[in-house]
């Protein structure tokens, strides 16, 4: 049996996610199983999802997914190493998943390992290289990817700087990466498959294109929800063709419901109100607040000064800014004060506790039947299970945080307050023929 694993966010679910699916059932054959490990309501950036865990997970069953698994919060709202490493402890822990397969800007996966290897054991001269970046005022990405080309150039490997220099500056490739290292690191034995990037490029702004990005569907998405006279007709003539309509009509029917796609800029004032309201104490012990970033996050919310008609969020972002810190990184330190994630969670919570089912197909009955003999972590089929764990404090911690930031996230959509504990695992048709008995 073969099972191919995918570390996604489908943020939302677009057509080059279904070609991914696609070509994996192309190339591998249509009687193979596909287990998606899924980011919750907030995404490796430290952003919102555009629409909730549930739309995304019913989008990608519709396109050809037969399970979707929930990435904890504290891993998914996580720096690319966390993320990584989260994703694959869970297909990993499933029992059954045989490959992992990702999308990456560059074609070569020797390459990729290579990097992954060099990283994974830390020599000496790269650790005091990433420190001496670090100094000099670099984020740590930049600073790591400047101590490798460097590490390079001295061991005199020159046919590797100019393909890894591109790797390192690539979203997709960062990640893939950190899958490699997540897979060497743990010794878990599932087979890499790499899949060239197809489209437009990562940060793309433009829709008109055959595969358009996640970041020019968000993008489109807001412009349509700003304008005077925006509906779900008008969203749905901006969309159609950028996604599959089995993945744009279930978010279209919520929003013309009454729920509301969420945007970084709908936490803008939570953020402020809660740099003004806690205390010094209570932010520096905030996650990814440390290395200053707290004075940072303070100095500039008690500067800001906007008018009625300035975009407080775009405004309290340039306030912060500063080349050191990248964005993503003052994201998931806000994200994280508001919904009480601390420094010491990080340390304390250092691998998924449970696999979070969100739905699944009936081929994906099928796995779960397997999973009951084959998983090493309790499989949670609705949120009231966690009260059944109590007794184990790190998944208590891992859930309590899970359903914060579910709740508050629902507050900015427009869902009732602890819907979570209303939702049902999804059960989704098939859409490739019957499963084995």
């Amino acid at each position: 049996m073969q099972v191919i694993g995918i570390v996604a966010e489908y943020n939302p679910f677009h057509n080059g996610h279904l070609y991914q699916i696609e070509t994996a059932r192309r190339t591998w054959g249509q009687d193979i199983y596909i287990v998606v490990v899924m980011s919750g309501n907030f995404v490796q950036r430290g952003e919102p999802a555009i629409a909730s865990k549930w739309i995304r997970a019913q989008s990608a069953l519709a396109c050809g997914a037969d399970l979707i698994i929930e990435i904890p919060f504290t891993f998914a709202c996580a720096s690319a190493e966390r993320f990584a490493s989260g994703a694959i402890t869970l297909l990993a822990s499933t029992g059954i998943v045989t490959d992992l397969l990702f999308g990456s800007e560059s074609s070569d996966l020797a390459l990729l390992q290579r990097i992954a290897k060099i990283l994974q054991d830390k020599p000496d001269s790269l650790e005091n290289r990433i420190r001496t970046g670090l100094q000099e005022g670099l984020s740590y990405p930049a600073a790591r990817a400047a101590a490798l080309i460097e590490h390079l150039q001295e061991q005199a490997h020159q046919d590797l700087i100019a393909d890894a220099s591109a790797a390192l500056r690539a979203p997709n490739s960062i990640l893939a990466i950190e899958y490699l290292i997540a897979c060497q690191k743990t010794g878990y034995s599932i087979t890499p498959r790499l899949l060239p990037r197809a489209g437009s490029g990562y940060h793309e702004k433009n829709i008109q294109t055959p595969l358009p990005s996640a970041s020019a569907i968000r993008k489109a998405i807001l412009n349509c929800a700003n304008a005077p006279k925006n509906s779900p007709a008008a969203l749905a003539n901006t969309l159609i063709g950028t996604m599959p309509s089995a993945a744009l009509a279930p978010i279209l029917s919520e929003w013309s419901s009454g729920i509301r796609p969420v945007f970084p800029e709908h936490f803008a004032i939570d953020s402020l109100l809660a740099i003004r309201s806690r205390s010094t104490a209570e932010i520096d012990n905030a996650a990814y607040m440390n290395d200053h970033v707290s004075g940072r996050i303070r100095n500039a919310s008690a500067k800001l000064r906007v008018d009625a008609k300035t975009n407080l969020h775009q405004a309290f972002q340039e306030e912060v800014h500063t080349r050191r810190y990248a964005q993503t990184r003052i994201n998931r330190a806000l994200i994280s004060l508001l919904c009480g994630q601390t420094a010491s969670d990080l340390s304390y919570l250092t691998a998924p506790k449970y696999l979070r089912i969100l739905g699944f197909s009936k081929s994906g009955r099928y796995l779960l039947r397997k999973m009951k003999t084959n998983a090493t972590l309790p499989i949670i089929s609705k949120a009231s299970d966690f009260l059944e764990q109590s007794n184990n404090p790190s998944l208590s911690r891992m859930a309590a945080l899970d359903l914060l930031s579910a709740d508050i996230w629902n507050s900015k959509a427009g869902y009732p307050y602890a819907d979570e504990y209303d939702r049902q695992i999804i059960h989704a048709k098939d859409i490739r023929g019957n499963p084995p008995k």
